[in-house]
């Protein structure tokens, strides 16, 4: 059964797989660092980060609440939550994003493109879904679930920064043919796959 740093572990690498795996934040960054300004690339990632961790603050306090109050609707939630991850990997085997979107842009300043990661990231209509319906899953009901909660917001915002930085320092340094079709299907493929062992093992850890 997943519990604890089990729960910890098997989100880090979920968080890992969805920030490796292209998509419109990944695009965002490369067409700043096609731009060659790191200044850009820098409030970029801010920007979309300072973003994700107002998601994890929101989500989370409703989390909570739900969780003291509502206890059977937030194991319905961990149920929906596996059962997205299982869509989702399918998904991402079956659907594999490519560099062809990432669009090179006029460079811009610091705060130009800090502000663009905040609006990309608040405006997204699927940050509110992504983030309710797949935090519960990773929660352990027998833990305290605000300290778990801050824990899975570092980790999560942790790896985001990481791979978009190295995604940038990719795409500065060799241009879109680190972004190609052929890598991005590879990417695709594997996290896709893993994702679905994943989504398994949570699966069996509710029925145990």
């Amino acid at each position: 059964m997943l519990e604890g740093g089990g729960l910890l572990a098997a989100y880090a690498v979920t968080s890992f797989i969805a920030a490796i795996t292209p998509g419109p934040a990944v695009f965002y960054i490369a067409s700043h660092a096609l731009s060659g300004s790191r200044k850009a690339l820098a409030g970029a990632i801010i920007g979309m980060n300072l973003t994700n961790a107002l998601w994890y603050v929101l989500v989370g306090t409703g989390l909570i609440a739900l969780f003291h109050h509502f206890p059977t609707l937030f194991m319905v939630m961990r149920v929906a939550g596996i059962a997205y991850l299982l869509w989702l990997s399918v998904e991402t085997w079956r659907h594999p994003a490519h560099g062809a979107q990432a669009q090179r842009k006029k460079a811009k300043g610091f705060f130009a493109s800090f502000a663009g990661g905040v609006a990309m990231q608040a405006s997204n209509p699927k940050a509110l879904v992504y983030f309710t319906i797949f935090l519960p899953p990773f929660l352990d009901i027998e833990r305290p679930v605000a300290l778990q909660l801050l824990h899975l917001a570092m980790v999560g915002i942790g790896i985001e920064v990481i791979v978009l930085i190295t995604y940038g320092m990719l795409i500065e340094k060799f241009g879109r043919s680190s972004m190609s079709a052929h890598s991005g299907r590879w990417i695709a493929r594997i996290s896709g796959a893993i994702l679905i062992v994943i989504a398994g093992a949570m699966a069996l850890s509710l029925l145990a």
